[in-house]
């Protein structure tokens, strides 16, 4: 289960899984956000496509398209 960061100031990387498994409503299972090679790389597993659309618009919205990668998985 994701707990969102305790601290006044969270890192990019807490910003996007905070914002991300608030968008989805709590329904993407084993969230994990981490930096590879200059890219912020969102994992997790989704109930549909729609919820996975969310995870991606809400990432999105904090990062550029060209440091984002999705291995967001549906089922």
């Amino acid at each position: 289960m994701f707990s969102p960061p305790t601290g006044l100031q969270a890192t990019l990387l807490e910003q996007v899984a905070t914002r991300v498994h608030a968008s989805t409503h709590g329904r993407i299972r084993n969230l994990s956000v981490e930096e590879e090679q200059g890219r912020v790389v969102v994992r997790g597993r989704v109930p549909s496509h729609h919820t996975r659309q969310l995870a991606l618009q809400a990432a999105l919205e904090l990062l550029a398209s060209d440091r984002f990668q999705s291995n967001i998985v549906v089922g």
